[in-house]
């Protein structure tokens, strides 16, 4: 029985890390505010201990006519762990440095007594199933999307606070792009007591890397992100071998 139990353990292990994307991976989004161009944001995926640990990180910067008059660079980093119950951030990090405006935030996810730690807030907050920081929720939804699943309910935890987030799939399309014909699913974000929308796009011959991420504000304003160079490697800590394949 031990044998049985241990070899559901390392399948249901094993089906965690099946998309083929968390072998680990490099992304370069352009950022726009009302169709004007703001900036880049790169992200890179490395994959540690064996597929356990996913380290996930961003990078966004000014870029253009912006940079003359904006020097700020937003950095975030997320670690997450592979469990047989799902992805788990442990520690999540964001700094905005550089302008006249700089703010840091940590959270940290300790799994075993089912708390949350906001650096901002000296009260521990509950962590419920499904709570993910603002990058590991999106490691989440690409796997759940690899698996067949189409509406997700997440708790994120934020700058402010540990909000109810759900994502629908809405709709199906296959777009032309840089990086060839796309199949795309399309889904609809909404939040408890917010007035502003998200709409993913996640597309299938990435492992439904999102391409297209926009913001809708409550006075129409759009911010949007649009993937412009995706890179798919091999990132193992326990090998020096790299193993690229740009689209």
């Amino acid at each position: 029985m031990r044998h049985i139990l241990l070899l559901i353990l390392f399948l249901s292990h094993g089906s965690l890390i099946a998309n083929p994307l968390f072998k680990g991976f490099n992304a370069e989004y352009s950022v726009s505010h009302n169709d004007t161009f703001l900036g880049v944001s790169n992200r890179q995926l490395v994959v540690r201990d064996n597929g356990k640990k996913l380290d996930y990180a961003s990078t966004t910067i000014p870029k253009g006519l912006v940079a003359l008059f904006i020097s700020d660079r937003f950095m975030e980093h997320s670690l997450t762990y592979v469990t047989p119950r799902g992805l788990q951030p442990r520690r999540y990090e964001y700094q905005r440095t550089g302008g006249k405006k700089e703010f840091t935030f940590q959270a940290g996810f300790d799994w075993s007594n089912k708390r949350v730690h906001l650096s901002n807030n000296p009260q521990a907050q509950s962590l419920l199933p499904n709570t993910h920081d603002l990058l590991s929720f999106q490691l989440s939804l690409m796997d759940g999307l690899y698996k067949g699943q189409r509406k997700f309910i997440f708790h994120i935890v934020d700058h402010k606070r540990v909000q109810k987030q759900t994502l629908e799939y809405t709709k199906s399309q296959t777009i032309s792009s840089s990086h060839g014909k796309l199949d795309v699913l399309e889904l609809a974000h909404r939040a408890e007591k917010s007035h502003y929308k998200f709409t993913f796009w996640c597309a299938r011959q990435l492992h439904y890397l999102p391409i297209v991420i926009r913001k809708i504000e409550q006075d129409g304003d759009i911010v949007e992100l649009k993937l412009k160079k995706f890179n798919r490697k091999s990132f193992w800590l326990s090998t020096d071998k790299q193993e690229e394949n740009e689209y």
